[in-house]
Order: C-alpha cells, then structure tokens, then sequence
C-alpha cells in the first residue's frame, strides 16, 4: 500500500467567531458508510451521503420543513471562511457540494484540500481539520466533489493522484498516481498542464471500488474510466472511452494519422451507478480536436456518449452516442440520472440527460436504447431536430465519414466567413447537476442559453504549433492543440421542468444571468439553485415562480444540499472561487475567497 508521501499534511484546527484554536478531540462516528447505506440513501434524509444525493442522482431531500409557506423565513444561519480560493486566485473554482454524516460535513476546497466541519449546534460550522493533498498552483484547481466509504474521505485531484484520508482524524490512508503526465509520445515531465491526463469529475464509491473518469480530453488526451480498489488503492480495471486498433468501434476513427490517440472522450461530470444491474454510466466528451472533424473522420466512438460499463470488469454493456462526428464542443458529460417511471403507458427502467446540444434524452437503462428526446434550449441552429426512431439528428447520414449537419453552422477548414451556431459551447448544461422529484415525476435542470460565432480554422497548421495554445482546433502529433477565434455571445439563465412520464416540458423560467450551480429539489415543493451573478434562489416546483432569493456577493458555480441536525433542516451551499463572466461586461472576472453559507427558518 502506498504511504503518505512529504507533500501531505492533515491540519486539525478550529475556527469559531472567527478565532483560531485548537480543536477538541471528537468522537467517532456512530456509523461507518457502508455499501447498504450508500444503496438506501434516500431512507436519511438527514443525511447527505454522495455528491449526487444518491447513487441514481436524483438531488432530491424527503426534508420538508422549509416550503412554499415557511420559504419567506429562509435565512443565513451561518456561515464558515474557507482558506482555499483565495480572493484574487482565478483559477481556483468550486463547483462541489459537501457530504454530510451524522451532523459532520466533509468538503473539497482548492488545491486538493479537505475540510471536516462539524454542523451539530446549528448556529456555527467549526472546522476540525484540514487534510491538504498540496496540489501545485500550477494545476487548475477545479474541484467536483469527494466521496465516502467505511471511514475513509476519497478524491481524485487535479494532478492526476487519487488520495485517502481518515475521516476522523484526517490522516492519510494511501495516495497513488493513477493519471499520468507521460500518455502522449515525446512528453516529458514538464509537458505543459494542458497536455496532462487529471480528474476534475467526483468519483463514485460503490462495491469496493472508486470510480474515477480522466477528465483532461481537451488537451490531446485518451478518455478512460478507472476502478480503484478502495482499501488499497491499487488500480482494478481501466476502459478507454477511445477504442484502439481491434476493439469495437475503432473503425469510426477513419484517419490515417491514429487521431484515437489524442481522441478525448473524456469524463469530468460525475456518473450514475444502478445497482440492481452493477453498472456504472458515464456521459463522455467531444472528440478532440473539438472544431475540426476533418482530422477525425468517422462517428469518432465513444465521444459525446452515454456509456453504460460493468462496475467488476469495466465491460463495456452498452452505449448511445449523441452526436456523431460532432465539432461544437457539445460535450454529454452531464449527469446521467437513473429513473424508473412509466412511459407511454408501460414502466421503464430510463436514463434521463440534459444533454449540452440543448436537447433532454431518454434512454432505456436496459440496454440503451433511445426513447425520447425534447429540445429546451431557446434555439438548436445545429440540427433541424432529433430522429424519433434512432435518436439521431436527423441530419445524420450513416453513409458518411464527415457529417454536415446544417453547414451554415459548421465550421469547416475551407470556410472564409464566420459562421454562429445555437446553443453555444456551454450548451444548455456543463457540469450543473439536474435534479429529480421522484414524487411528482419531474426532472429540473438551470442552465444557460446563448449562441456563439466561429471564426475559420483552415490558417492552421500542425507544423510549429505552440504547447502553450488555448482550446483545440486543430492538433499535433503531441496533442497539443490550436484553434481559430471564437465569439460567444451573451447568454442567460435558463430553468427547465421535464415530465418524465410524457416526455414534455413542464415550465420554463429564464433569468438575465447563466445558472452554473445545477438544482436541487424538495419535498416542500420548491427547486433550489444558483447563478452567475451571485444570487441564490427558490422556485415553485410546479410554475417556476421564483419565490425567495438571496445575493452572495460572489460567484457561484457549486451545487446546494439540504440535510437536518436534532430535527432541523439546513441548507448550504459554497460560494466564491472562480467567476466566469460568460461575456457579460457587467460582472468583473475576479476570484472570491470560498465559503460555505447555511441556510435554515
């Protein structure tokens, strides 16, 4: 088993009334996570076990004291300073809610830090200890989220490592370099952060394993999932979202020049697990390079997919690809929600995406099969719509390596003018996380809607490139990659409702700024989220009336959560980190100090 190394540290502090002190030892906790709770997590609400609420990530609290009637006394009840996202720093971002235990949260911050924060008075957070991973400035340190099993606290971080900590004491069970920097020919240890394979996606505890996605695609890299023994962690099993010569689905890869190399495909949304059938699904990425298909000809599998793998081998069980050959940056990375509800008269086990090309799909958990699809972006200018029958765009010619779509929105190397294309490359949704209300059988995601301009590729070469360039248009034989101007233009908040029984939107409430924080739903009947400009706020879950908010003061792009102490419900939330402005000249890009705001009556 690999020790902690000389980078690793635990820290165990106390912060109240802003006064640092040391810590009083706590007890241990009364229950360790284990496989049956983290399978009945819908049965503790008070609880919040896994970042996506349950292993089907739902995002639904059974909690119900503050509601359409109590909802007007929501207030700050506390809040906790995190030292992580320091005001100033723009590339730390916190797009992660904590996990809750037992009136305990843990949660991730920048730089590889983990905090234990003790909840249990209800009127302040003290934070007990900070577990440090010490995770170099020169990463990007964006964070998605931790998970928990027995009594271990467990991440995958920005560097490639994938780390556990003692979630009593935080000290550090094991820390082992899974992804790596040298995957592409030629590079070395200093090959430039872009290049590097990472994680960003939270992992997945589930059999004794954690699921971990590489998330680094942009840059040149080879997607893959990887199973991680938990006690050990010793890689398991390892699945290339990009097949290679001899496996299925390489023959979509038509070029000469092994563009599956630096395919993409990569995973940096958190996937679903379904137990009954102990199958993981994952939404993959764009194939790379992202805005030049005529690198890649060929469908380019397992991009823009849902793939559907066995959790004791990685066996690939199924897949359902989006969008074929696709070059607008439409990564399917969201949340891949598990639902088992009636359609058209007869009950399925589905798979519900918000997918980023502006579309919500449902698929069939079984096998993977396309039941249905609803446009709820304002404008889809890409394709006309979506097949019935295969789920395709109906553009879609399985005759062809290189698809054309509507050319008037598909930047080609040939092209001299620019060309605009609906939905822009956020899409409807990135990495916000849907919600569902299994009660009401409605499905919620906040997002934005916007459109973007591209400017022509074909000046691009593969000679001379610079290692430093921005996102991919064309590539070397490194992965390292370039790309012409791009143009977005400003976008708004866009919240969807999504029956998933008949396939239909319910309601639909636009904001004048982008939802980045995703939904979370109650049972007082009310959607939770966030957006770009700071304000946090309540929706009726039926009308999308907006009926409480609040503004931070700063950026928000991390998920809320709701869990209960001696009978109480709380809500929270991290604010700060990283801002994107989305192009709205009205709110300064600037980093904000992290911090975790509590909400209660």
């Amino acid at each position: 088993m690999n020790k902690t190394n000389s980078r690793l540290r635990a820290v165990t502090t106390a912060i109240l009334g802003g006064v640092l002190a040391t810590a009083v030892a706590m007890p241990a906790m009364a229950f360790n996570v284990t496989q049956s709770r983290l399978e009945a997590a819908d049965r503790e609400p008070q609880n919040w076990l896994t970042q996506l609420q349950n292993y089907s990530g739902h995002r639904y609290t059974r909690l119900d004291q503050i509601n359409r009637n109590t909802i007007g006394g929501l207030k700050v009840a506390f809040t906790v300073p995190m030292n992580d996202c320091l005001l100033g720093d723009s590339q730390c971002d916190n797009q992660s809610n904590g996990l809750v235990d037992d009136g305990i949260m843990w949660i991730d911050g920048g730089y590889g830090m983990i905090y234990k924060i003790d909840l249990r008075s209800g009127d302040s957070g003290v934070v007990v200890w900070k577990a440090d991973a010490a995770v170099s400035t020169d990463e990007n340190r964006r964070t998605r989220g931790i998970a928990m099993w027995e009594n271990a606290i467990l991440h995958n971080l920005t560097d490639g490592r994938v780390i556990s900590v003692d979630r009593d004491t935080g000290e550090f069970n094991w820390d082992v370099q899974i992804a790596r920097v040298d995957h592409i020919k030629g590079a070395a240890a200093d090959t430039p952060r872009m290049e590097r394979e990472n994680f960003t996606a939270a992992p997945i505890a589930a059999a004794g394993k954690l699921l971990v996605g590489q998330s680094r695609g942009d840059g040149g890299t080879r997607g893959w999932i990887a199973a991680v023994d938990i006690e050990t962690g010793a890689e398991v099993w390892r699945q290339y979202t990009v097949p290679g010569p001899g496996e299925f689905g390489h023959e979509t890869w038509a070029d000469d020049h092994g563009a599956w190399k630096t395919g993409g495909a990569s995973l940096w949304t958190t996937g679903s697990y379904d137990v009954e059938q102990r199958v993981t699904i994952w939404g993959t990425a764009q194939p790379v390079p992202m805005f030049d298909p005529e690198f890649r000809p060929g469908d380019n599998l397992f991009s823009n997919s849902a793939m559907a793998g066995d959790i004791d081998t990685g066996e690939l069980k199924w897949f359902f690809q989006y969008t074929p050959n696709e070059s607008w940056d439409y990564d399917e990375n969201g949340v891949h929600m598990l639902i088992d509800a009636p359609f058209g008269g007869t009950d399925r086990k589905t798979v519900l995406h918000f997918g980023r090309n502006g579309f919500i799909y449902q698929l069939d958990r079984e096998n993977g099969d396309f039941i249905n699809a609803e446009q709820y972006v304002a404008r889809t200018t890409w394709t006309a719509g979506i097949d019935p029958k295969t789920g395709k765009p109906v553009e879609y010619d399985p005759n062809l390596q290189l698809q054309t779509y509507i050319p008037a929105t598909r930047w080609a190397r040939a092209d001299t003018e620019a060309k605009t294309a609906c939905p822009a490359l956020p899409g409807g949704a990135r990495w916000q996380r849907p919600a569902y209300n299994p009660v009401t059988m409605i499905a919620y995601m906040s997002g934005e809607d916007e459109c973007q301009t591209h400017m022509n590729i074909a000046a691009i070469t593969l000679d001379g490139m610079d290692p430093e360039a921005g996102p991919a248009g064309a590539i070397d034989e490194l992965g390292r990659r370039r790309e012409g101007s791009r143009v977005r233009m400003p976008s708004y908040g866009l919240i969807t409702g999504y029956d998933v029984t008949t396939g239909l939107k319910t309601a639909q409430q636009g904001n004048p700024y982008p939802g980045k924080s995703g939904v979370l739903a109650t049972a007082g009947g009310l959607i939770f989220t966030a957006f770009e400009n700071g304000e946090l706020a309540a929706y009726t879950d039926d009308t999308l009336q907006k009926v409480w908010h609040f503004n931070t003061g700063a950026g928000v792009k991390a998920p809320w959560n709701s869990y209960s102490v001696n009978g109480k419900q709380y809500l929270s939330i991290m604010v700060g980190g990283r801002l994107q402005t989305s192009e709205r000249a009205e709110i300064p890009v600037r980093g904000w100090m992290s911090t975790l705001f509590v909400f209660s009556l």
